[in-house]
């Protein structure tokens, strides 16, 4: 028997879709304060959000004779027709936030808008209008909900400590309080304020409020433009990685958002810059035309859809990938000293840098779309200085001699360079031989004596899977029987013990390689197989050093080795006077 259900049920199942634990609603209800235009957010919770939660803005607030339409159910102010989600502009759209909450929770709305004399207050429990009187009260809205799930027992037992969702709430508003910089964001935990960010544009101070000052020793500002695109923000240098995704927050139109695509762009911009498992810390805020975007496609709206794919994707690639190649992006070492006059040098030091590093412009990036005509509104508030594209010039350091036969030393006005001969070898030679495996000519020198391999019966047996392979690398390979192969050409950059070295590791990756087809899987093999042809430890020249940083610079990474290691490390003039108690 198909029945109609009550009110009462269909209003809390619906409620499931959108409030599933207390930071549903949090999130909720800070994008309302946000769309109405709010610079001051004040957010209380107790027992994790599950007995209380209190959001006061102050934004235009609510009419009072609109305040109970506002809790039914697909009421909103913020789209009118259908043609809206095309381009939806504001946090909210579907009017589902405020019905929902009052479907599982007791719930009191106080609002005043700038025209209104008096305000309204509105108590609401499970969906029902309990009161509606005028009252006293400050522009804007003050949202109170208790008792979450009081009337749906069932799901309240599947809530998580009051820690648990307390952790959940606090990550979430410190993503939104990033996003909106210019928005004074207070976060109280019973009667403890975790923290509240000053709300004068500066999204650097919100990181190091947030997340601590020691994250911001190693931040990179990234700012790139195309056309209509915008991504602004804060990587870390390849030095500086964690073992989880925990710091990578995007913002995408002002929308706190999840993203693989984003995830991608991240990781390939770092790509053999990091070692496989680590993960760099990414603050982005992406900007593009509204009409590029569908939000429309979760419940809570967490994802998103783009319009295309691999123009994002190449376009956050590159836009990380050029903040990398400035000269901070080298891992500094740094002393450990912990002497008072040392900290205290050391706070004083990070700020002056900090102040003489930034401009005024936004974090808070809004593209509008007005009769097919584009409009960016330019940023306001503090950022750093945008490198301007300034990638590091490697000309730049005077080499000064070496160290242990393995590391060369230089300098430029303001640092000490440790650079790594071997990972520098590393480099290059994966990338010529990347280079010969996709060029039409092949550059080989001839072997006056053939070089002869004896392999062993599983790669013998699979030849038609790698000889091609290998021969697209630059070496003359025939079958010469009886488990052998002989070699009469190699590639014309390396000497005749480097490739044969390098081609005896080749044969001992593809064992047990069941597919070769896959350019990436043969990237790793090469990766893995350089480093045994690759000098290190040998004494070089000046004329070697010399030649060795002009194929380094010619490189498409010049700064880490194919595993992830880096190439350089620098030590600032200031580091090593604070060494020498100069400072």
């Amino acid at each position: 028997m198909i029945k109609v259900l009550e009110k009462n049920i269909a209003d809390k199942i619906a409620a499931g879709e959108v409030i599933d634990r207390p930071v549903s609603i949090v999130k909720e209800l800070l994008e309302n304060s946000l769309d109405a235009g709010s610079d001051s957010i004040t957010l209380q919770i107790q027992n994790g959000g599950k007995s209380y939660i209190r959001v006061s803005d102050n934004g235009c607030g609510i009419a009072h004779e609109e305040a109970e339409t506002a809790f039914m159910r697909h009421a909103t102010s913020k789209i009118s027709a259908a043609k809206d989600l095309n381009a939806i502009e504001t946090l909210g759209f579907r009017g589902e936030a405020l019905a929902s909450i009052c479907a599982v929770s007791r719930v009191e709305l106080i609002t005043k808008t700038k025209e209104s004399k008096t305000g309204c207050k509105l108590v609401v429990e499970g969906s029902q209008v309990l009161e509606n009187t005028v009252t006293g009260c400050p522009e804007g809205t003050t949202v109170t909900v208790r008792d979450l799930f009081y009337n749906v027992p069932a799901r309240r037992k599947f809530l998580s400590t009051d820690n648990g969702e307390t952790r959940r709430i606090v990550d979430m508003v410190s993503r939104i309080a990033l996003s909106y910089s210019d928005v004074r964001i207070s976060l109280i935990n019973g009667n403890t304020t975790l923290f509240t960010t000053q709300g004068k544009g500066n999204i650097l101070n919100n990181i190091l409020t947030i997340y601590g000052k020691d994250l911001g020793d190693d931040l990179l500002p990234v700012d790139y433009r195309v056309n209509n695109c915008v991504i602004k923000g804060y990587v870390s240098s390849p030095g500086k990685s964690l073992a989880s995704r925990s710091r990578q927050i995007f913002c995408v139109n002002g929308r706190v958002v999840t993203s693989k695509l984003l995830e991608k762009s991240i990781d390939d911009a770092y790509k053999e810059k990091l070692f496989a498992g680590r993960f760099p810390v990414a603050f982005l805020f992406v900007a593009i035309p509204a009409i590029k975007l569908d939000v429309n496609i979760h419940p809570t709206k967490k994802e998103i859809r783009f319009d295309d794919n691999s123009e994002i994707e190449d376009f956050v690639k590159e836009g990380i990938k050029r903040a990398l190649t400035v000269k901070e992006s080298i891992p500094q070492i740094k002393n450990d000293l912990k002497g008072k006059k040392s900290q205290d040098r050391k706070q004083v030091d990070i700020n002056s840098l900090l102040s003489t590093l930034r401009e005024e412009i936004t974090d808070r990036v809004v593209l509008e779309v007005h009769e097919e005509k584009e409009v960016y509104n330019e940023p306001k508030g503090i950022y750093p200085k945008k490198p301007a594209y300034r990638p590091f010039d490697i000309d730049s350091v005077k080499i000064i001699g070496t160290l242990f036969n393995t590391y060369i030393l230089g300098n430029d006005d303001d640092n000490f360079y440790l650079i790594d001969q071997h990972a520098a070898h590393e480099r290059i030679f994966y990338e010529r031989l990347l280079s010969q495996y996709n060029a039409e000519e092949k550059t080989q020198q001839r072997l006056l004596v053939p070089l002869n391999f004896n392999v062993d019966a599983q790669v013998y047996a699979t030849e038609d899977m790698w000889i091609d392979k290998v021969r697209d690398l630059g070496y003359d390979i025939e079958n010469f029987g009886s488990k052998t192969y002989i070699v009469r050409e190699v590639p014309a950059f390396i000497d005749i013990i480097d490739a044969e070295a390098f081609i005896r590791e080749i044969f001992i990756e593809f064992e047990g390689k069941q597919n070769l087809s896959n350019k990436g899987v043969l990237e790793k093999i090469i990766m893995r197989s350089c480093k045994s042809a690759i000098k290190g430890g040998d004494h070089l020249e000046s004329e070697e050093i010399d030649g060795l940083l002009k194929d380094l610079k010619a490189c498409v990474n010049p700064f880490s080795c194919p595993h992830g290691r880096p190439t350089f490390v620098r030590m600032s003039k200031y580091e090593i006077e604070k060494m020498f108690k100069r400072v």
